[in-house]
């Protein structure tokens, strides 16, 4: 575990809550290094788990998620990891799982992104079809798994992945400017110019995501505020214009809603320069 930090970025949640915490038989027997940046308002007290050395930074302004990253990288850079593991909360990675990845490692080296198959309610969601950027999931029942695993015409979250700081190297980090959506996509094509094969675990994670839960008129409009900016900066860093994701998310959400805000939402924060 000496190579390998593990990056967790948390919001609202408490840090003994998280799965890899919890299930600690692994973490008692090697020491895990584990990099918590805490997006919430109120900062939190570390906890003592036997065998995990905490590193902790609380961010009340809560920057997004490629700022999380950036930040846990450095650390990773500081302690001369050769890895670093992203996850968010709501990921149910394990402490017993972080062995698996590190057997692949040891077998394929630094040239790859290492990624779980992330799946909720029999459909995964990495990796996934992309189609202009719009995801298209997979079936669990009908998934075929392969070890070296082609991205042509796919992408992954970033939740799960492991990356060595190799690559991070060659491709540069996080665009701290798409703070939540988008920041997996555009990391995931910045790599796919490098290598167009990842190393896919034969670990299946559940992964809770974002409007799983139902309606929520004020977090969705909020979660589309993020969407919004995501793929205005995400058009920006690739010259490019594409549209269709965010004005199809305006229509879906119209019509969940049947509210017009989704509308100034797409026209200051897609079209316009509102930034959140």
């Amino acid at each position: 575990m000496n190579d390998l930090m593990v990056v967790v970025v948390v919001y609202n949640k408490k840090i003994f809550d998280l799965s890899i915490i919890k299930q600690n038989v692994l973490l008692k027997e090697k020491s895990i290094d584990i990099f918590i940046y805490d997006n919430s308002i109120e900062s939190q007290e570390t906890p003592e788990v036997e065998g995990v050395n905490f590193y902790y930074l609380h961010d009340k302004s809560n920057a997004g998620v490629s700022k999380a990253y950036n930040v846990g990288i450095k650390k990773a850079k500081e302690l001369n990891k050769k890895y670093v593991l992203l996850l968010d909360q709501d990921s149910s990675i394990l402490a017993s799982d972080l062995e698996k990845y590190l057997v692949l490692a040891e077998r394929y080296g630094e040239n790859y992104i290492y990624a779980p198959v992330m799946y909720n309610n029999n459909k995964i969601y990495s990796p996934a079809y992309v189609n202009h950027f719009i995801g298209k999931v997979q079936d669990l029942s009908t998934f075929v798994y392969k070890e070296i695993y082609s991205l042509n015409q796919q992408s992954l979250i970033n939740s799960g992945l492991m990356i060595p700081i190799k690559l991070i190297n060659l491709m540069g980090g996080f665009n701290e400017n798409i703070k939540l959506d988008f920041s997996d996509y555009y990391f995931i094509e910045k790599y796919k110019k490098i290598n167009s094969d990842i190393i896919l675990l034969d670990l299946y994670v559940q992964h809770s995501l974002s409007g799983d839960e139902g309606k929520n008129f004020l977090a969705e409009m909020l979660r589309y505020k993020y969407y919004c900016n995501g793929a205005k900066f995400f058009n920006i860093s690739t010259d490019e214009f594409r549209l269709i994701p965010a004005f199809r998310r305006m229509l879906r959400l119209i019509i969940k809603y049947k509210s017009l805000k989704p509308i100034n939402i797409f026209i200051g924060y897609f079209i316009g320069n509102k930034r959140i």
